[in-house]
């Protein structure tokens, strides 16, 4: 009997140090008064929060580059940023966040579990982006104007150029199909290249294309890391599917690579960290300006640096590459979860590979 009454007590203990926790992550908002309703009034109460704790899946690399910048601007608030990507993490964040623990202002939510965490109630907002910062593309912001994305990415094509001839140059995705690549190209076992021209495609074109790509007996490489780096070393001659921003990457560690990039005519433009703001956040306000500056001019020619300046933005890197090429940009959107998963499935079962539940 004192057994159980002694059992008691500690869930009841913990109870209310749950609740507890609660209350008072509640009245830290309350002080700091939310988010401003100016950009000024965010600067000013971003001023007075001091920092921002960050959680997202940049490399510590791009991190470096990307504090530089925002130091230079706000040298008065410490940015902690934390690498942290994937749903495992994720999930330990929602279930302390619903217990009123709350780590980060700022995270990289994934796309799978948005939905979640708007649900569940545990991010700030929705923020009014736009009203905020009118001049920043609308494309940058989720439309339920919960999350913000932080730097993009381009599927393109690359070559090596010492391998092909400049009259062979892959110019577009149907050049993959070309017979002369057979046995020399190279493609990414994870389709988003091909699932990011949906909005422009559809399905049903994607998986005949993909179908013909199999027959054009392509190397299947797993990681643009590895691949990228084998096709400058000459093991095959181009890869139909790379990451602008990896192959930067791969500029900046070796300028000399034997790498050269090409727009095809359809970019297809993927998010890059999707970020939301914590309710509960001891700074929310150094949150959304550390998410503002991102999307600034300023902030722009950073995320430049490490290949992720956004192409709807006019003046950036990307945004150069696609206008000189005389290309157009295929968004995913922020919907992408909605038809991403199955025609990948579509695509796995085209090229052959296990397909998952």
């Amino acid at each position: 009997m004192a057994q159980r009454s002694w059992r008691l007590r500690i869930v009841l203990l913990l109870f209310f140090q749950s609740f507890g926790l609660i209350i008072f992550r509640t009245e830290v908002w309350s002080q700091t008064g939310g988010i401003g309703k100016s950009f000024e009034e965010i600067v000013k109460l971003a001023a007075r929060e001091g920092r921002v704790r960050v959680g997202a899946g940049m490399s510590r690399e791009d991190t470096t580059v990307i504090l530089k910048g925002f130091n230079q601007k706000y040298p008065a608030i410490k940015v902690e940023i934390t690498r942290t990507s994937g749903p495992e993490p994720a999930e330990r964040l929602l279930n302390e966040a619903l217990a009123g623990v709350v780590e980060y202002d700022l995270y990289d939510i994934p796309a799978a579990m948005q939905n979640r965490f708007v649900k569940s109630g545990v991010l700030a907002g929705p923020i009014e982006w736009q009203k905020l910062f009118p001049n920043f593309p609308k494309v940058h912001f989720s439309p339920d104007g919960y999350f913000n994305a932080l730097g993009f990415n381009l599927r393109i094509l690359a070559y090596n150029p010492s391998l092909v001839p400049n009259e062979r140059m892959p110019k577009n995705w149907s050049d993959c199909l070309d017979p002369y690549w057979k046995g020399k190209m190279a493609v990414d076992t994870n389709p988003r290249s091909l699932s990011g021209l949906f909005k422009s495609w559809g399905e049903a074109k994607i998986v005949e294309y993909a179908s013909q790509l199999k027959q054009n007996q392509p190397i299947w490489k797993s990681g643009q890391a590895e691949a990228l780096a084998q096709l400058a070393a000459g093991e095959f001659s181009m890869l139909c599917g790379a990451h602008y921003a990896s192959i930067h990457r791969l500029f900046r560690q070796d300028p000399k690579a034997k790498v050269a990039m090409s727009i095809p005519g359809e970019v297809p433009v993927s998010l890059g960290q999707t970020m939301a703001v914590m309710k509960g956040a001891l700074s929310p306000n150094a949150a959304v300006l550390f998410s503002a500056w991102s999307n600034s001019a300023d902030g722009q020619m950073f995320y430049d640096q490490v290949g992720r300046g956004s192409p709807f933005i006019q003046g950036t890197e990307q945004w150069k590459a696609i206008a000189n090429s005389g290309s157009k940009t295929i968004f995913e959107g922020w919907d992408r979860t909605d038809y991403e998963p199955i025609i990948s499935k579509k695509i796995a079962a085209a090229w052959g590979f296990p397909v998952g539940k």
